[in-house]
């Protein structure tokens, strides 16, 4: 997949802001503040009908406008051209996606049409942070490849806000009604059912993928590891065994759910854990080893969507090399810019004199105060 022009129109801070891609290496230079990360905000848009940055999308439009409009231009490794569209009506508070002109009905049927692997300083929270850190990341993954994961995933979050709702009115009226929450229970389990299978089926795959992503980062003498923890036992990986163990853990919680009031049991509480040479990483990485983990999480991601989704992602690195040495950032960017069509933002431009640098035919975009200032092509770049 490849991101031929993208126009941002009162999106942050740029009023009307027109971007004709490279397909290999984009390079948004500028000081903090200018907008570089505001067009990979952009570009998430019309990939994920959202930011990977904001909470909301009132705060990506213009502080003195009433909405914003995100407008790409798409070819896939196919050949096929898409021209996909995302609109903010604050006064109306509504969202609009469009595809071809076509408007699509749910925003989240957008994920994985248009695959793309985001790294962010923020994501730093997936290897040092909560289990829900890493859960979310899985989930994100997953759901990019499979639309039936990420259909079961809606449908499990609700069922979870109900059976959650059902269990505080037991927990505050102290009345037992069975009758309620039996139907959910049996909800719960089946589409969690369905969920866990997955994460199970994905760490599999996913394992050698990471550990393969780690030693071209770092060499051998280092190996990652994942591990899938689900909230209950689960011996096997079968739906039937599954589905009996969590509706098991299900009864045998019941009574402490009452006094909380709320689910303990279910895919929401899993973990996955992730070590370095079998040590536990949260707690005995360094910081170093945790940016190398990270990345080769996020080169894994590159890889299993290529595959999954037949057709390759657009990667997004936004100032990720300011916290990276010299010889790790030169292998990163060494790295990515093999794999496919890359967007990476940066205070330092000399962070970014690698060779060999016209192979990935890579272009320059110097931002300020919301506009692109000037670009500079690889025939220009030493």
């Amino acid at each position: 997949m490849k991101l031929q022009r993208l126009v941002l129109e009162t999106f942050r801070n740029h009023e009307q802001t027109i971007v004709d891609c490279s397909s290999g290496v984009n390079l948004f230079l500028g000081d903090n503040g200018e907008g570089k990360t505001n067009i990979l905000e952009g570009i998430s848009y019309l990939c994920l009908s959202k930011s990977f940055y904001a909470a909301n999308d009132t705060v990506v439009m213009n502080v003195n406008k009433n909405g914003f409009v995100v407008t790409g231009s798409f070819v896939s490794d196919g050949n096929i051209f898409y021209e996909a569209r995302v609109t903010f009506d604050k006064l109306q508070n509504q969202k609009t996606v469009t595809v071809n002109k076509a408007k699509v009905d749910k925003a989240s049927s957008l994920i994985g049409q248009f695959p793309v692997v985001i790294l962010s300083p923020e994501q730093s929270s997936i290897t040092i942070g909560s289990p829900l850190d890493r859960r979310r990341f899985v989930d994100f993954v997953v759901s990019q490849s499979s639309r039936t994961y990420l259909e079961s995933l809606i449908d499990y979050r609700r069922i979870l806000k109900q059976r959650n709702k059902i269990l505080s009115d037991i927990l505050f009226s102290h009345k037992e009604n069975n009758a309620v929450i039996e139907p959910w229970n049996e909800n719960l389990v089946r589409v969690g059912t369905a969920l866990v299978k997955k994460r199970i089926e994905f760490i599999e795959d996913f394992q050698t993928i990471v550990i393969d992503s780690y030693a071209t980062l770092a060499g051998t003498t280092e190996r990652p590891g994942i591990f899938y923890l689900p909230s209950f036992k689960c011996a096997a990986s079968d739906k039937e065994t599954v589905e009996t163990n969590f509706r098991h853990a299900l009864e045998d919680h019941y009574q402490e759910e009452r006094h909380v009031g709320y689910s303990l049991v279910g895919p929401h509480r899993d973990e996955f854990i992730f070590k370095i040479n079998k040590l536990d990483a949260r707690s005995f990485a360094s910081q170093g080893q945790h940016k190398t983990f990270l990345i080769a999480l996020k080169l894994a991601e590159f890889f299993y969507l290529k595959e999954q989704c037949n057709e390759t992602p657009i990667l997004l690195l936004d100032d990720v090399l300011s916290e990276m040495d010299g010889r790790r950032s030169q292998r990163l960017l060494e790295t990515t810019a093999k794999l496919g069509q890359t967007f990476i933002t940066s205070t330092d431009e000399r962070a970014l004199n690698w060779v060999p640098v016209v192979s990935s035919n890579p272009r320059k975009f110097f931002v300020k105060q919301g506009n692109i200032d000037r670009v500079e092509d690889a025939a220009f770049i030493r």
